[in-house]
């Protein structure tokens, strides 16, 4: 893959496919077939209020949260984080972590491959 390559998208035209977890929806902005960096996915995420991801690891992976709108609870390692507009959250590889919508939410993702 050519190093140089620009990739200009408007995502509010992309369309809404199920998350790896089979709860809420993303639009992927960019996937790993997409770019020679280390980056797996970055994606903007809805989950719906009341939805809940299990908990979880990546044990090769990253994974960045970018809170835009809405309030729920991250859990990371048994330590519970407010989820609401304007938090960023880096969940380290090997990090057990779970997400509980108390509204809807909407988010970004950007997953390193470590």
């Amino acid at each position: 893959m050519e190093n140089n390559r620009i990739i200009y998208r408007d995502y509010n035209t992309l369309e809404l496919v199920p998350t790896s977890h089979q709860i809420g929806e993303k639009k992927v902005l960019l996937s790993n077939s997409e770019t020679i960096s280390n980056i797996t996915q970055l994606a903007l995420n809805k989950l719906y209020a009341n939805d809940k991801v299990d908990i979880h690891m990546h044990p090769t992976m990253d994974e960045h949260f970018i809170v835009v709108s809405g309030e729920g609870i991250m859990q990371i390692n048994n330590e519970n984080y407010d989820f609401k507009q304007g938090k960023f959250f880096l969940v380290p590889a090997g990090s057990y972590h779970n997400l509980s919508a108390i509204t809807d939410i909407e988010f970004i993702t950007i997953s390193i491959a470590i």
